[in-house]
């Protein structure tokens, strides 16, 4: 996956209950040469312990949420695609209406093959248990589907050789066989050892990576190997699969409520090369790719309520609509000329983010 965002400016939406359906309050110009994302190397010139030491002492976060508030805000918030929540491990994808409880719905009775709860990427008995910050802290936290996330248990994660995986995940299917294509849209099962799909074992691998630099101490008294056996497929899937801008976006979102810090490890490519992993080649924490001299525009409708980016090329965008406080109203990815979810906003100045 490519590291592509646009941080532009804020847009502002002037949402009045008068003349919301009247017209089309504003048009914002995005003109770019080059699509550019990513930060200065954090604390250059330090490696090793020296360096998880200073991310430890920048990056914890002081403020966390409860462990209600934490599965509602990363399944409405976080994870929310347009209306639908999906599976890390799957892909499947669970419709989450307005207006019900999130974890509740998205859960049933738990016995649904649909059925989804909260993953603990770093597992609840290996240093992650209730009680410990480390247990609600979001960045290492997914949406899940109940069984698959049940079969996960508190396995590392590993590359399984295909003739020896049990299980075989995808949206909502289980199979015991391999498949005869598509192959890396499964996750994979054996006993002892859990492998994620391709399209998001960086983002394991970052989130791991962070569990184990802040919460070190909890995770060496309850398992002091459990990272050391899966660092090398951690250190190569960081490599393999590099930040997107969906994970960017997360990262921004997440840091809203928890202190306003984020996963380091997705913010400077170079941390995980200089902490953990030596032998990965050196990568640069800003990261520009020439989409060339193209236009997209950002309209909104007030009549229909909804956004949606016009332009020649074929970029994925992150909209985030927030209030004057900084409180996350609505998330949604869009193709460009792609319209959005009919939006439901209060009246007043509203600003959107795109990446």
């Amino acid at each position: 996956m490519g590291l592509r965002s646009i941080d532009a400016s804020m847009l502002e939406l002037s949402v009045s209950n008068v003349y919301r359906a009247l017209r089309i309050l504003m048009v914002f110009i995005l003109c770019c040469g080059f699509v550019q994302a990513g930060h200065a190397q954090l604390f250059p010139g330090l490696d090793g312990e020296q360096l998880t030491d200073a991310l430890r002492d920048a990056y914890t976060p002081n403020q966390l949420l409860n462990d209600s508030q934490v599965r509602d805000t990363l399944y409405a918030k976080v994870f929310a695609e347009s209306d639908s929540v999906r599976c890390i491990y799957s892909g499947f994808a669970k419709y989450l209406p307005d207006g019900v409880d999130p974890s509740q719905w998205l859960y049933g009775t738990g016995l649904e093959v649909e059925s989804m709860n909260l993953e603990h990427g770093w597992p609840q008995a290996k240093g992650a248990d209730e009680g410990t910050d480390g247990n609600v802290n979001m960045y290492h936290l997914f949406p899940s589907r109940t069984a698959i996330n049940s079969d996960r248990a508190n396995f590392p994660f590993a590359d399984i050789p295909d003739q020896l995986t049990q299980k075989w995940y995808y949206k909502d299917k289980e199979m015991a066989v391999k498949p005869s294509n598509g192959i890396n849209a499964y996750s994979e099962y054996m006993n002892g050892s859990f492998e994620p799909r391709e399209a998001v074992k960086g983002d394991i691998a970052r989130a791991m990576f962070y569990f184990w630099t802040i919460y070190r101490e909890d995770a060496v008294a309850a398992d002091p190997s459990f990272f050391a056996s899966q660092l090398s497929y951690l250190c190569d899937w960081h490599n393999q699969d590099p930040v997107d801008s969906a994970e960017l976006l997360r990262n921004d979102i997440i840091a809203h409520y928890q202190d306003g810090k984020k996963n380091p490890f997705i913010i400077d490519c170079s941390l995980v090369r200089r902490a953990y992993c030596s032998q990965l080649p050196v990568c640069n924490p800003v990261s520009s790719e020439d989409v060339g001299d193209e236009e997209y525009v950002l309209q909104f409708l007030s009549g229909s309520q909804q956004l949606s980016v016009v332009g020649s090329g074929d970029q994925i965008w992150q909209l985030r609509i927030v209030d004057q406080l900084g409180r996350i109203l609505s998330v949604e990815s869009l193709l460009t000329n792609q319209v959005g979810l009919r939006l439901n906003l209060p009246p007043g100045s509203l600003f959107c983010n795109c990446h």
